[in-house]
């Protein structure tokens, strides 16, 4: 059976945010949500982990300050930006970016990084908030993209690849907030102080409340997985004409398809592995991996024999774009890729 490297899991300590900031850059750490919640909203936990975390990488205090100094030195109002305003970011993006080429001084830099920080957590937001007469803010990621979205109670969405996200602007003053998702999002909410719900729901009446926790919910045409990373959260779906309810515990995937589903222990980070731009794989078959192709991508991939499908890999790989995800599966399981018109076919 065809190996990628082995994945070494971490302790459940570790699982809670381990990433590889010591090799994270400043325009990374402002992006990061995990940094971001310190920064926007310290609590004890990430307080005392990111005090530990400069102290074991003295060599990257600096960058840490100096991702923090973005972050605080741009305050945009949330969900009510101009079209002047609008204006107003662009042109400073732009006249940045000309900047940028003719001085590199770390002055550039932080400005760069200002400014692309600053377009990221509201490009999707200037977008939504221009739609005439519409009442939701929309957010759509295209084949190969992915989409970090902070929402207007300091929740966090990273949203993955050919994905959609809905939910009212005036979700604030309503019993729940409520997220309509169609495609792929890994969420952490915020616990508000009124209990205010959070409910995610998908299409096929399938709907996940929480409080505040962290948890992946996948929705493709065939199939609506849901894994709970942290917390505690309570899954409704449609069986057999009536509604059924069930609470999850961490560590649980619920599974429904075909009007059926199913529950049991799984590692939660493999499935939010992608938000960390990486692929961790447990057995995977290769009709899977051509799966994730077409969902993620828009790929196209054919076998010249439907025997090797069912073939599997474990490891990780990390995740680039189609072409470099064809051709990752291809050395993973051993086989020959050919280019096609608009698609790919692997052989033995």
């Amino acid at each position: 059976m065809p190996s990628l490297t082995g994945h070494n899991h971490a302790t459940d300590c570790e699982k809670i945010m381990v990433k590889n900031y010591q090799n994270f850059s400043v325009k990374e750490f402002a992006q990061d949500d995990y940094f971001q919640s310190w920064v926007f909203r310290p609590d004890e936990n990430t307080n005392d982990f990111w005090k530990s975390w400069v102290l074991n990488h003295p060599g990257k205090a600096d960058e840490v300050e100096e991702a923090k100094e973005i972050l605080n030195n741009f305050t945009l109002p949330r969900y009510t930006l101009s079209q002047d305003d609008v204006s107003e970011l662009w042109g400073k993006i732009q006249a940045n970016q000309a900047y940028s080429k003719t001085n590199t001084s770390k002055f550039s830099k932080q400005r760069e990084w200002y400014w692309a920080t600053a377009a990221v957590l509201v490009l999707g937001l200037i977008v939504s908030s221009l739609m005439p007469g519409s009442d939701q803010f929309e957010y759509r990621t295209q084949f190969g993209e992915t989409k970090t979205i902070l929402l207007p109670d300091s929740s966090t969405v990273i949203l993955n690849a050919n994905s959609q996200l809905t939910f009212n602007k005036n979700w604030g003053q309503l019993s729940a907030r409520e997220i309509w998702l169609n495609g792929e999002a890994y969420f952490s909410v915020i616990h508000k102080q009124d209990h205010q719900p959070f409910k995610v729901i998908t299409p096929g009446g399938i709907a996940v409340e929480v409080l505040g926790t962290t948890f992946n919910v996948y929705h493709r045409e065939v199939e609506t997985k849901v894994v709970l990373n942290t917390g505690q959260i309570t899954l409704s779906f449609p069986v057999e004409k009536n509604e059924k309810k069930i609470l999850m515990k961490p560590g649980e995937l619920v599974e429904y398809k075909k009007d059926k589903y199913s529950k049991r222990v799984v590692d939660p980070h493999v499935y939010a592995a992608w938000t960390e731009k990486k692929i961790i794989l447990d057995q995977t078959s290769l009709q899977e991996m051509i799966r994730m192709a077409e969902d993620n991508y828009g790929v196209k991939i054919s076998v010249e024999s439907e025997k090797i499908l069912k073939q599997t890999v474990s490891g990780s790989m990390p995740i680039g774009d189609a072409t470099n995800f064809v051709t990752q599966v291809a050395m993973a399981f051993q086989l020959k890729v050919i280019k096609e018109n608009d698609g790919y076919i692997l052989k033995e």
